[in-house]
């Protein structure tokens, strides 16, 4: 016993050791989820292998459009929130390890309030990144990567009944918020931050593999925006609940639109229609972004940035 606590001591002061513990843990995880999912979809009677490889953009019927929900359901909280909280526990030291991930103290209505009011301001700024993204000269291999994906996601998103949209919701916003939270922001950007001795740089190297992760270059760089973000909501808040609440929000929003407007989201998970917002609406953003960015500096919490590492303010 006295041996693992020692270990998990010095675990837990060596930030590039719980970097590369956490990589590994995802690596596990996500061989683990695809294994389990699999065989919780081939239980539905769905092929999940022969809908992947397909070389065609097919509609799915119900059936398999509940099995691709739930094998990615599966997958996803063995491969981030699984693997984050294994981690915790190794890395934790003498603190729980909700404290160690920042699980243990929760928000105020008015930082909620403000860090609804920034995803709001932020948007244009992510629809003009997803413009530039898109107009990007990519290679071959990635646009068809890109385009096999979306057919994925839309297919996903393509709900017929209430029961469909509350597993779609779940998957699609509930898991997501929850386990990339807890492995990107709860795990990497503090290490990080501390590993580089840089609170920005911490934030935009977790926000830039938060991004990576996916896969999806098209949308490389709104992705990324969005990670930045939702890392200073925890640099500003100390608690991991904030951005856990507005990446529900962000994609929620998403799956509610689908749900009720399927039309438009299928124009916006195709890349080639993507437009660039008015400049004088990206003016607007960037001195929204601004002002609300000057409120939350005066309101964070300085023990919470003393955890992080503050390094350069």
């Amino acid at each position: 016993m006295a041996d693992n606590s020692i270990f998990k001591l010095t675990l837990g002061k060596q930030p590039w050791l719980v970097i590369v513990l956490t990589l590994l843990a995802l690596v596990f995880g996500m061989g683990l989820g695809a294994a389990l999912g699999n065989l919780v979809v081939q239980s539905l009677g769905v092929d999940i292998g022969q809908i992947m490889n397909s070389e065609e953009a097919i509609a799915l019927d119900l059936l398999e459009r509940q099995g691709i929900r739930w094998f990615n359901l599966v997958a996803h909280v063995f491969s981030f929130t699984f693997a984050a909280v294994l981690v915790a526990w190794l890395a934790k030291g003498d603190r729980n390890w909700t404290a160690f991930l920042q699980l243990d103290r929760f928000t105020t209505a008015q930082l909620v309030g403000l860090s609804v009011l920034l995803l709001v301001a932020t948007l244009p700024l992510i629809q003009f990144s997803n413009w530039l993204n898109a107009n990007l000269p990519l290679p071959e291999w990635m646009i068809s990567m890109e385009d096999s994906q979306n057919w994925l996601v839309g297919e996903v998103l393509r709900m017929e009944s209430f029961k469909e949209f509350l597993v779609a919701l779940t998957v699609a916003a509930v898991a997501p918020a929850i386990g990339e939270e807890l492995l990107f922001r709860g795990l990497l950007q503090p290490q990080l931050q501390k590993l580089v001795n840089n609170p920005h740089w911490g934030i935009w190297l977790s926000a830039i593999l938060f991004s990576a992760i996916h896969l999806q270059f098209v949308g490389f760089f709104p992705r990324m925006l969005l990670g930045a973000l939702l890392g200073y909501l925890l640099w500003w808040s100390g608690s991991l609940w904030l951005p856990i609440l507005i990446h529900f929000l962000f994609n929620g929003v998403q799956i509610l639109g689908a749900y009720f407007n399927p039309e438009a989201m299928k124009v916006a998970v195709d890349a080639t229609e993507i437009e660039m917002p008015p400049i004088w609406l990206v003016a607007l953003s960037l001195l929204a972004v601004g002002y609300l960015v000057k409120r939350f500096h005066e309101k964070r919490i300085p023990e919470a940035i003393n955890q992080q590492g503050d390094g350069a303010a």
